[in-house]
């Protein structure tokens, strides 16, 4: 593990300190974090290094310059580049004061919006997820106050103060304090000056505190593919601790499997958001099996976002680059990761088509398998043919035809009440295959009380079956905000109108609103004033509201997922841009910050019950698969981790459209504000 920052000290050891032996002192621990670099980039690290220290060289007077200011004096400690355990980044400057934390970015000679994010996304995090600065805030009422500072150009206006409305941490600067090196000191100064308390915060405590970042899986995989511990993924003591005990297990069962050369099934199951995929991932990246498993997944968005992402946030920066902090792992780790991203993560259809005819690949002898009830039935068509068998049995016999002798292991994470697409066969496909080509199995009793899986007795009594203790994750660990939003869905959408007030009541106490608005452009504005700095906002709606296209909405249009999910707010492509939309096959498993969730007449209260409908020509036509459609909007209110608005069109007062009745339309909100759901009024 790294130092948590590269330089610390008190205010007056910092002006005591020659510029250049701190600038050293920095120097010394960007080269010491990457010491096994092979010759190859030397030269390209030798450059990295060097313009780090031109960029310290830079930042170390500037800093000096405002600190030794009379209206500084109540600065009481300097952090420089701190490690900010999220994405390897790391954050250039911190100041502690009393009631206060100054979280300072340096740019050289002009300032955009993505700076602007850059340093409010740390500021928010840092109240989110770094233990010590959450509770300074929230209980002692000190700021957080993120500065953008110039290190060569001036700034257009003098610093001002911007407000601290507009958001959910009302001890948080609306906007970045924007400066430059001669009027950093007037920034601070103003900062301290809209301080309504004075307790301090020792900065040995600070440095050492804990994070307990998101579950989302984005960061999840970046974090482990780094060589970060799992633990510090989510604070939670009972789903870390969970999820702990699983993987203990489940590489138990592997190594016994393979240990007696057997083909061997393990299940882990569990709600949405329990963590599965979690536990798949250390498996794979990590461990006594790591070396010999892939992670293959149904989910083929949430490949496509992770490989983007971690191709994005780890590639190496050429001579080019400004300075080496923007990544802060070692080389090596960001070589790993690379390899990761293209080679250890398979789209679960091309499995069989590319990689799992050539038995000559040994990665494979362990198949992680996520969202492993979305697997097929035969005669599906997958990769422009039709399935010869349903696809777990064709799984297992390529996984047996690759490892005849040795045995191989698959680890079948399967998720209950998400069946969204037509063909897909669920859990006890996986049993069917391994009943018929031989397979022994692992498997918890919670997973085989699933009301998926029904000859219980039959699969309980298996001769091939071994018992799993800590195969089924009950706790979501998704929601670090909001943990109620998944019973309220499930409420919801099973009718229970009084229960999901209930719930909605709890949420409403916490801050976690439930919005419903029949204007679009309104729960736009909603989404904007809550998201801010790195976190997402997004539209998304079910893949059969094609009449959202009265509103300028296309589900069939599907916008590159990880564009989507990753491109900053400026890009046009971007989900905050809140242009396009996506629908749930595409965002399962995926999360955003704040939603808009579109619900259009394809799935109706009709009084008592909902019905589901596909748009056939210029005509709704009601569909029997009424799971598939519930599940589907399932995905859909489950998105958020933070915030959600519910967008519910009027329709076609005129009745010239017979697709968009404003009757459709009223029975669907009605339900939902009966549900809890509050009207917003902006």
């Amino acid at each position: 593990m790294t130092a948590a920052a590269w330089y610390s000290g008190t205010r007056r050891e910092f002006l005591e300190t020659s510029p250049e032996t701190i600038a050293n002192q920095l120097a010394g621990k960007a080269a010491a974090e990457s010491l096994d670099i092979d010759a190859a980039q030397a030269n390209e690290w030798n450059t990295s290094i060097a313009l780090l220290q031109e960029s310290i060289d830079e930042r170390i007077p500037i800093i000096r310059h405002a600190l030794i200011q009379p209206e500084c004096e109540d600065i009481e400690n300097v952090i420089l580049e701190f490690d900010f355990r999220r994405r390897g980044l790391r954050i250039d400057c911190l100041l502690l004061a009393k009631g206060a934390l100054f979280v300072i970015e340096f740019k050289r000679s002009r300032l955009l919006q993505a700076d602007r994010d850059q340093v409010m996304g740390y500021a928010v995090n840092l109240l989110e997820f770094h233990r010590v600065t959450s509770e300074w805030s929230s209980r002692e009422r000190a700021l957080v106050i993120p500065i953008l500072a110039l290190t060569n150009g001036r700034a257009r206006t003098s610093p001002s103060w911007p407000g601290q409305s507009g958001h959910s941490w009302s001890t948080l600067a609306n906007s970045p304090l924007e400066c430059d090196k001669a009027s950093l000191k007037d920034a601070i100064a103003i900062g301290l000056s809209y301080r309504s308390c004075k307790s301090e915060v020792r900065a040995e405590s600070w440095i050492a505190s804990p994070f307990s970042p998101s579950s989302s899986i984005l960061d999840a995989a970046l974090s482990l593919y780094g060589n970060h511990d799992v633990a510090a993924i989510q604070g939670h003591s009972a789903p870390k601790a969970a999820i702990a005990a699983s993987v203990q297990e489940i590489q138990m069962h592997v190594a016994n499997a393979l240990a007696n050369m057997q083909h061997h099934i393990v299940f882990l199951s569990g709600a949405p958001g329990a963590g599965k995929t979690l536990v798949g991932l250390e498996i794979v990246m990590r461990g006594p099996h790591a070396r010999h498993s892939v992670f293959v997944t149904g989910n083929a968005p949430l490949v496509e976002v992770l490989n983007k992402a971690l191709g994005t946030s780890y590639k190496s920066q050429g001579r080019n680059a400004k300075a080496w902090t923007a990544t802060g792992y070692k080389r090596r780790d960001a070589a790993l990761v690379a390899t990761a991203a293209t080679f250890k993560i398979v789209k679960a259809h091309h499995f069989l088509g590319n990689r799992g005819q050539d038995h000559r690949q040994e990665d494979s002898q362990v198949l992680v398998f996520d969202e492993a009830q979305r697997t097929y039935e035969k005669g599906r068509q997958v990769l422009g043919q039709a399935l010869a068998d349903h696809e777990a049995d064709l799984i297992l016999t390529v996984q047996r035809s690759a490892f005849p002798n040795s045995g191989a292991v698959v680890v079948a994470l399967v998720g209950h009440n998400q069946a969204i697409n037509r063909g897909e066969r669920g859990i006890v496909a996986w049993l069917e295959a391994a009943d018929r080509l031989g397979w022994t199995f692992s498997i918890a009793d919670d997973t085989l009380a699933l009301a998926e899986i029904e000859d219980r007795e039959y699969w309980a009594n298996h001769a091939g079956r071994r018992i799993l203790t800590h195969g089924h994750l009950r706790q979501s660990m998704r929601y670090y905000r909001n943990s109620v939003v998944e019973e309220w869905a499930a409420a919801l959408l099973l009718g229970k109108a009084a229960l999901a007030t209930k719930l909605a009541d709890t949420m409403n106490q916490e801050g976690n609103t439930i919005f419903v608005t029949r204007d679009l452009n309104d729960a736009r504005s909603w989404a904007r004033a809550n998201a801010f700095g790195g976190q997402r906002c997004g539209i998304i709606a079910s893949g059969q509201a094609r009449r959202l296209a009265a509103e300028g909405l296309f589900v069939d249009l599907k916008p590159d997922i990880a564009t989507w999910m990753l491109a900053p707010s400026t890009d046009i492509r971007s989900s905050n841009a809140l242009e396009t939309v996506q629908n749930q096959y595409q965002v399962q498993g995926l999360e955003l910050d704040y939603c808009i969730v579109c619900w259009d007449a394809d799935l109706r209260w009709e009084g008592q019950s909902w019905r589901a409908y596909k748009l056939s020509g210029d005509d709704w036509k009601r569909d029997g698969l009424i799971d598939v459609a519930l599940n589907g909007y399932r995905v859909l209110l489950t998105r958020a981790r933070k915030g959600m608005i519910i967008f519910v069109p009027t329709g076609d007062s005129t009745d010239s459209d017979l697709t968009r009745r404003v009757a459709f339309y009223d029975g669907i909100y009605q339900y939902l504000l009966s549900c809890g759901a509050v009207c917003w009024n902006p």
